[in-house]
């Protein structure tokens, strides 16, 4: 009978979930965002739209991936020290970029798109698609460092 423990468990689920955020992110990167300029009038409807429904498709992935990080980076003691500071200050930029960079633009392209405004969403988005990728070669590697 194989016994998997709690970190063995919560690394998978972290691994699962960034895995999960790192496919949709690029999907977003690469398909979904460049779509906006083809959106034309009314704007407003489709950015509505957008954020309601990519937001109900992130929040559960996405509260798993945070959650289990900072678990992991607290609790993880059998998961070198290095991945797990890394792991967690990459999700803290993740965040950052989303909160001072990407969600403003998103709330300025609100009423209208503006293409300055997208340009500078897509520069953010492509920071944040950088560092999910890497994420996803932490989680792997927090997953492959245990016993």
């Amino acid at each position: 009978m194989v016994t998997v423990s709690l970190i063995e468990t919560v690394a998978l689920v972290h691994l699962l979930a960034t895995g999960f955020m790192v496919g949709l992110i690029w999907t977003i990167h690469v398909v979904h965002y460049p779509l906006f300029p083809l959106v034309g009038d009314p704007y407003r409807p489709y950015q509505d739209e957008h954020m309601r429904r990519i937001s109900r498709l992130l929040v559960l992935p996405w509260g798993a991936e945070v959650s289990t990080a900072v678990w992991l980076a607290v609790a993880g003691s059998s998961i070198p020290f290095m991945l797990r500071l890394a792991g967690v200050a990459l999700v803290g930029g993740v965040l950052a970029i989303t909160a001072f960079a990407a969600a403003p633009r998103h709330g300025r392209l609100l009423d209208r798109f503006d293409a300055e405004v997208h340009r500078g969403l897509m520069r953010a988005d492509a920071a944040r698609v950088v560092l999910w990728t890497l994420r996803a070669g932490i989680a792997f590697a927090m997953v492959a460092s245990l016993d």
